[in-house]
């Protein structure tokens, strides 16, 4: 499993946008793989329907429901992608 970030774009809102939806590509099928990239990179990626209790800062999880990658900020869980 590979992430590519695009090298190339004709703004910084365009290379945001590419990048965020290579994410969303990697993330899609990250329910079915997990197993794999948790015995392969030793990083648990949290699979779950609601986030997490009491998170700090910089944790994240795969909403299932939304089928997106969040982000705590320290205040509120931010979408890593539109």
């Amino acid at each position: 499993m590979m992430l590519r970030l695009p090298i190339a774009a004709t703004s910084v809102a365009d290379w945001m946008r590419r990048a965020a939806m290579a994410i969303n590509n990697l993330m899609t099928n990250v329910e079915q793989q997990s197993s794999q990239m948790e015995s392969r990179y030793h990083c648990p990626i949290p699979i779950s329907d609601n986030a997490p209790d009491n998170p700090e800062k910089g944790q994240w999880f795969f909403n299932k429901t939304s089928q997106k990658a969040m982000m705590w900020d320290g205040t509120q869980w931010q979408n890593l992608w539109e």
